[in-house]
């Protein structure tokens, strides 16, 4: 069994969510307004970001629960990257023959947002999957 530490690293996910909470007022400062994923600015949207950064390592910092990794966990996470690396093929495919028969007018930034949604919903649907019946 493998017992994981996720508080070795703590400093520095605290550092890049500062980072990006700075660079979004930067950008918030400097008036570079672009509509982007439903907020303002790309500055307001980094910002807000970098907030749930620093609540989610906080709430990781206060669980402490220890986690112990076994070998099953391993396989069943490998198993389900497998089954998400194959959706994202299939699904990739599925979206270049659509918009060879019909132009998808989507903007960029909403698509990489569904598709990378997409990607995590899978992943964690086949490893509930996985887990529950191996």
């Amino acid at each position: 069994m493998v017992e994981r530490k996720n508080t070795k690293y703590i400093g520095y996910r605290y550092g890049f969510s500062l980072i990006i909470i700075i660079f979004g007022i930067i950008l918030s400062y400097m008036n570079i307004e672009k509509d982007f994923l439903g907020f303002s600015s790309v500055g307001t949207w980094l910002i807000y970001v970098g907030f749930i950064m620093l609540v989610v390592i906080t709430l990781q910092l206060l669980n402490n629960k220890k986690r112990i990794v076994d070998e099953r966990m391993i396989f069943v996470s490998t198993k389900a990257s497998r089954i998400t690396f194959i959706a994202i093929i299939l699904f990739s495919f599925i979206i270049m023959v659509i918009d060879g028969i019909k132009t998808i007018n989507i903007p960029y930034s909403y698509f990489m947002s569904y598709y990378v949604c997409g990607v995590v919903l899978v992943y964690s649907i086949s490893y509930k999957i996985l887990s529950r019946y191996s």
